[in-house]
């Protein structure tokens, strides 16, 4: 037998040693290793046998596939519930959200300042559930009134509607009178605040509502000099007025002087440089009259500043809130030949045009200088829309029709030729305006008035000097009012025998038309009062509103305003009880009607008047004379 190989032992104890340390089998009596022992008794190794490692391969196979099965299900599981959940959070359940709420606001987007605005809020509740306490909410701005009652400030309105059901939609109607100044946007803040059943949360649902000012409720115009010299008084005219359908209290001028003027009179008295007008009825207006005078050079230019609004209250002369500012610019000029110009004996400042009329300008000028001025020449141009230039006539004048032109020089008059010092003298001229149909919009005339001449200096020294200032007169609107009678036609139904009977009662309707040719009008009223054997029955129809006062008898048409071009009519009912002294006599139904209007553009009021009514009612069909002779 041959003899063991030592180192085969040796790697033999190696190998054995490692599997023990490897599948922990230790020198342990199998008495003390008992689960060892049924191991071996109950069960064999796998790897005994040659099909283990295909059982273990499908084993772990099976693991896997039912692991991922189960990922994917709860994948699938989590995605199901969460689009459950989303669909009653958002769509379904009892829950409340602001997002479920409707709040739409319907009204003007442009108003004039002062009007009364209408709102209509609709709520529309889109939650499941209804909602309780619902509370709205509307922010107007400082000076807002209330439309039933303008002098109760509005600044917040907040109106209870209680419950809204689910689905119901709920309407609510607002006026306020919201004041501003022209071309500013107003942003009113809307809210909405409500409950819901089971919760003790407050929910607000939130919207804006923007509003424009196209015109202002205080107006303020400037007419003043475009030329003036250095050291001589010249006049500013403000006119402000209210334009709104309420009185504006604590009414303020604020001015801002240009450098070198000096305020020498004022026709109310001012508070530094500002002016308090106090409260101001609607459609009334305030002048105030500024004489003065500028310091400055030759060629300078001074510009004044003028805001109107409202201070805070009556005893402040600060703007807290400002309407509209106006600008007046003056040049201020070397004086050698002043010159005026007066329109039918009034100066042009003040002075205003009628459609189809003639109209007579004067001119007057003088010397100021203390030495001749040679060779002058003063030059009037017309132009506007106002001007029929084929009526312009003079008599001591040249009318340069290429230019619409009138020349006063030395061809016209020798004077001219030389103008001593202090030297005076006059010039006229006439034109027509166009019939009230072609004036158009705006109507004016514009006189621009350009003087030239050489003065001589203290050395003898020639110098050409020259000067021109421009006034504008503006047109006011043609107002056309009839008034008529009417027994068997017009707005009502009438009674009585025709013609009339002495002490019998007998009915008519009185109809009034306005209509406005060209500027527009406001606060157009119609007025006449009844004689003392007519009575108001208290019928009437038509545009605007008829009122009646019994003491002084005077029947009041308030027809609004009038734009350009419109028209308005109204009646109202009157009864004629005749007396044996008016038989066989036409009597009077009214007194001559007057009308009275602000000519927005030209500045002034205007008025018109109708002949009065009597019983002759021509626009009854059938009608003739002697239906209107009392029996």
């Amino acid at each position: 037998m041959p003899p063991k190989d030592e180192k085969s032992e040796e790697e033999l104890s190696t190998l054995e040693e490692a599997r023990r340390r490897l599948y922990g089998i230790e020198d342990v009596p199998k008495a003390e290793r008992p689960l060892l022992a049924n191991a071996e008794r109950s069960a064999p190794h796998v790897w005994a046998s040659a099909e283990s490692p295909t059982k273990i391969e499908h084993l772990a196979r099976h693991h896997v596939r039912f692991a991922t099965y189960f990922l994917a299900g709860a994948v699938a599981f989590f995605v199901l519930s969460a689009g459950i959940a989303g669909y009653l959070i958002y769509y379904g359940g009892n829950s409340v959200s602001v997002n479920n709420i409707s709040l739409s606001l319907e009204g003007p987007s442009t108003i004039a300042g002062g009007d009364i605005v209408p709102l209509s809020i609709a709520i529309t509740n889109r939650n499941p559930v209804e909602i309780h306490n619902a509370t709205i909410e509307i922010d107007f701005p400082e000076g807002s009134r209330s439309a039933e009652n303008v002098l109760i400030p509005l600044t917040v309105y907040s109106e209870n509607l209680g419950t809204i059901a689910s689905g119901e939609t709920v309407t609510q109607a607002v006026k306020a009178i919201v004041f501003g100044a022209a071309g500013a946007t107003l942003t009113l803040p809307v809210s909405l605040s409500y409950g819901a059943q089971g919760s003790n949360a407050v929910f607000v649902k939130k919207s804006t509502y923007p509003l424009v000012i196209s015109s202002t409720p205080l107006s303020i115009s400037v007419a003043s000099v475009a030329e003036t010299v250095a050291g001589k008084s010249f006049t500013i005219t403000l006119q402000v007025r209210n334009n709104a359908t309420v009185s504006i209290d604590n009414a303020v001028i604020a001015s801002t002087f240009p450098f070198g003027f000096s305020l020498l009179s004022s026709s109310i008295s001012p508070a530094g440089s500002n002016f308090s007008l106090g409260t101001l009825a609607p459609g009334s207006s305030r002048t105030i009259t500024l004489t003065g005078m500028l310091d400055g050079q030759t060629s300078e230019q001074r510009v004044f500043h003028f805001i109107v609004g409202t201070a805070k209250s009556t005893s402040a002369t600060d703007i807290a809130v400002s309407y509209m500012s106006q600008d007046a610019t003056i040049n201020i000029t070397a004086p050698f030949i002043a010159t005026t110009l007066s329109l039918n004996g009034a100066s042009l400042s003040s002075a205003t045009l009628a459609s189809g009329e003639q109209e007579n300008v004067t001119l007057s000028y003088t010397n100021t200088l203390s030495t001749n001025v040679t060779n002058a020449t003063i030059a009037v141009a017309l132009s506007g829309g106002a001007v029929d230039y084929s009526s312009i006539k003079t008599n001591d004048g040249y009318y340069r029709s290429s230019d619409h032109t009138i020349l006063f020089s030395k061809d016209t008059d020798v004077a001219f030729a030389s103008l001593a010092p202090r030297a005076t003298g006059i010039g006229s001229f006439t034109f027509s305006t166009v019939p009230a149909s072609a004036f158009g919009r705006s109507p004016s005339v514009t006189f621009t008035t350009s003087v030239s001449g050489t003065r001589t200096g203290q050395s003898n020294v020639p110098e050409q000097v020259s000067a021109s200032a421009t006034e504008t007169v503006k047109a006011a609107t043609a107002i056309l009012l009839k008034a008529v009678s009417f027994h068997t036609s017009g707005a009502f139904t009438n009674s009585g025998p025709i013609p009339p009977k002495v002490d019998t009662a007998t009915s008519y309707a009185i109809s009034w038309q306005v209509g406005n040719a060209t500027n527009s009008v406001a606060g157009a009223t119609v007025s006449a009062t009844l004689p003392s054997y007519v009575s108001y029955t208290g019928a009437t129809s038509g545009q605007g509103s008829i009122s009646f006062d019994p003491s002084s008898r005077l029947v009041t048409w308030s027809v609004g305003d009038l734009s350009q071009n419109a028209s308005a009519q109204a009646s109202f009912q009157v009864t004629l009880l005749p007396s044996l002294s008016q038989k066989g006599g036409t009597p009077r139904l009214t007194s001559a009607a007057s009308f009275s209007g602000y000519d927005r553009f030209a500045g002034i009021t205007i008025t018109s008047s109708a002949d009065p009514v009597t019983t002759e009612t021509i626009g009854d069909p059938g009608y003739s004379p002697g239906q209107a002779i009392v029996q």
